[in-house]
């Protein structure tokens, strides 16, 4: 019998699951399933838009183009937040899509109310994967789309964050290269902010970025901390090297860079008023033909060891879905995870290929002579980490984003005053107690 979503869990999650079959039927199409002379139609609700939206279209047309008798439907539900809400809400009144992205979180509430369709069956029977295609997943993805034995999901589009440089500056200092350790990434952040016109006023800046947790969440890792304690009960990022993980980060970004709205220091970036930014492998299509200069990736620069954390959402399939459709929602998982298609998907739009041997496929190897450093920011999967799964977290993250990193990068708080505010709400998150 299928639990109900708890309270705590849809506020959690920004759930609005109030919303009634009116709701779901304006706008979007749940269920799918078979004309009498037609294919199997599978709906396939996702947050992508723009150039990963249209990278996305174009897959599904080769795809449904080369398997007549299913028809993927793709449908954009414009951002997470919405397709969250309407996830749930199709869920509670049963018309849920055939198959959907989704956060691990929310798939761990989908397993919790047993909507989630276990895919370990599909995975095994007679148009499933190999044991030589499952090793050859990216180390820990499908871990992490894994709970206590059982695969729910499938990585979809993952990525992991980059230093882009531009060379021109970074040559115009006596620097040929990206920063390889956290001295030379302030050193050299240091060394490439200046008045460039003598007015006394800095108009090229180091660095610059905006709030963000998984910039601080990198950091914290390369600095041998971690997000929780092992065992997920409490915060552990309020650590010693949590603190000088952030104190780190307040000084790249407000004492050789600065702190942007939005996407400003893409912008600013793109304009060649800053010497190297961090950003999604993703921010390649999007920063596309929009700058003049030479411009290379890089790894994240190493603390006390290597880390990053994978970003990014999985597919899962629901089981209200007839068999066919399930079947048909397999197929396109299995064909969209395969090297040659993971391979072009990232080549379009950034994310990271999910096989390994994707990054030795022609068109990779391509890419990599197009884009100096890509090979060497993929080659960061190798021992990439991957963020708590539970719900608890992807509401504490927010807490870590907003009263840890906001307040110190604001200069709000000291960076052990901000982590420490912060490690105390996310502790009420995971014990359930709400602030009075």
């Amino acid at each position: 019998m299928r639990t109900a979503f708890t309270l705590k869990r849809a506020i959690a999650l920004g759930l609005a699951l109030t919303l009634g079959a009116g709701f779901l039927l304006s706008g979007c199409s749940g269920g799918g399933g078979e004309t009498a002379s037609g294919p199997t139609k599978v709906p396939f609700w996702h947050a992508m838009g723009g150039p990963l939206g249209d990278a996305l279209d174009e897959l599904v047309v080769e795809f449904n183009e080369t398997h007549p008798d299913i028809e993927v439907e793709s449908i954009s539900m414009g951002r997470y937040q919405a397709l969250s809400q309407k996830i749930m809400a199709a869920v509670a009144a049963g018309q849920p899509p055939v198959l959907a992205q989704a956060y691990e979180a929310w798939t761990e509430a989908l397993i919790e109310n047993e909507s989630a369709e276990p895919l370990t069956a599909y995975i095994e029977g007679p148009d499933g994967l190999t044991a030589e295609d499952l090793a050859d997943f990216v180390p820990g993805m499908l871990e992490n789309n894994t709970w206590d034995g059982t695969i729910y999901s499938f990585p979809f589009n993952k990525s992991v964050r980059a230093v882009y440089w531009n060379k021109n500056l970074f040559e115009a200092e006596g620097l040929d290269r990206a920063p390889v350790n956290w001295r030379e990434y302030e050193e050299m952040a240091r060394r490439l902010t200046k008045d460039t016109d003598g007015d006394g006023e800095i108009d090229q800046w180091g660095t610059a970025g905006q709030i963000s947790a998984w910039m601080f969440e990198n950091l914290l890792i390369q600095n041998g901390g971690q997000v929780l304690t092992d065992d997920g009960t409490k915060a552990a990022f309020n650590s010693s090297e949590g603190v000088e993980a952030l104190e780190l980060m307040v000084r790249l970004l407000t004492e050789y860079g600065k702190v942007t709205s939005g996407y400003e220091y893409q912008n600013d970036f793109q304009a060649g008023k800053i010497g190297m930014i961090e950003g999604s492998t993703v921010s390649l299509s999007f920063m596309k033909g929009k700058y003049t200069f030479d411009m290379a990736v890089a790894p994240l620069p190493d603390g006390k060891e290597k880390g990053c954390f994978v970003a990014g959402t999985n597919v899962v399939v629901f089981k209200d879905a007839g068999q066919k459709e399930k079947d048909a929602a397999w197929e396109f998982i299995r064909w969209f995870t395969s090297p040659d298609v993971t391979a072009r998907w990232a080549i379009k739009t950034g994310y990271v290929p999910v096989r390994t041997s994707a990054r030795e496929s022609a068109e990779m190897l391509a890419r990599f002579e197009e884009v100096e450093g890509l090979s060497e920011v993929l080659a960061q999967l190798e021992y990439a980490s991957y963020e708590p799964r539970s719900s608890d977290w992807y509401a504490g993250r927010k807490h870590l984003e907003e009263m840890g990193v906001e307040s110190a990068l604001r200069k709000h708080k000291t960076p052990r005053e901000a982590l420490e505010g912060a490690a105390e709400a996310v502790d009420n998150e995971i014990a359930n107690i709400v602030p009075m």
